[in-house]
């Protein structure tokens, strides 16, 4: 999973622009640290992890596909859609609070929120979905610019563009968390099933870091 490479460009040439004298290689470290929180603090970057439950098991380690590295446990579910009481006290280990009693002939799967992670690529550039800058270009780049001009003693410093590049920055980051809650639709309720599952006449819930029953 990588950046679009043409958005890439596009958002470091107006970095450029607008930090005068700023090196490449400069802003694509603050690159790094800027996607840190923008993943952290929207939840935005999430993905359902399957794993097959066995029979009073409690623990299993959760490994993302898709690179990232989970941050936080959003829920669990079993194969008929039904919330499994769950927990994270490490990244990536998933505990049940209820093992099955016997080997499940299906999928459980769980939601989990992920973040940029080292190692870099070759281009030095961070590792995060393709779709982060065709969507929140306009926001990364806030936050990109903010963060170099709040430097001080630089060409481009200037601490009111600063404090101005940065709150819309943060305002990116709450509209990207609201999006994400929903699903990306319009008007929905703040929770949804799972990508790619059936949709049932069960209630849905998220279990997490501290399970309360449904």
């Amino acid at each position: 999973m990588a950046l679009d490479p043409r958005e890439t460009q596009q958002l470091l040439a107006q970095a450029q622009i607008k930090l005068t004298g700023a090196s490449e290689a400069g802003i694509k470290a603050e690159l790094y640290d800027v996607l840190k929180e923008f993943f952290e603090d929207s939840s935005c970057w999430q993905e359902d992890i399957p794993f097959l439950p066995v029979a009073n098991q409690t623990e299993y380690l959760l490994a993302p596909a898709q690179d990232g590295q989970i941050i936080r446990l959003n829920g669990v579910w079993d194969g008929n859609l039904s919330p499994v009481e769950s927990y994270m006290p490490d990244f990536a280990t998933l505990i049940l609070r209820w093992p099955p009693q016997s080997d499940s002939p299906a999928n459980f799967f769980a939601r989990v929120t992920k973040t940029v992670t080292l190692p870099i690529t070759r281009d030095a550039l961070p590792v995060a979905p393709d779709w982060t800058l065709r969507v929140y270009s306009i926001h990364i780049l806030d936050g990109l610019v903010g963060k170099m001009m709040g430097q001080q003693q630089k060409t481009y410093s200037n601490n009111t563009m600063a404090a101005y590049h940065l709150k819309r920055f943060r305002t990116g980051i709450q509209l990207a968390k609201v999006a994400a809650e929903r699903a990306n639709l319009k008007g929905a309720q703040n929770w949804s099933y799972p990508r790619g599952w059936r949709n049932n006449s069960q209630r849905g819930g998220v279990s997490t870091a501290y399970p309360t029953r449904f």
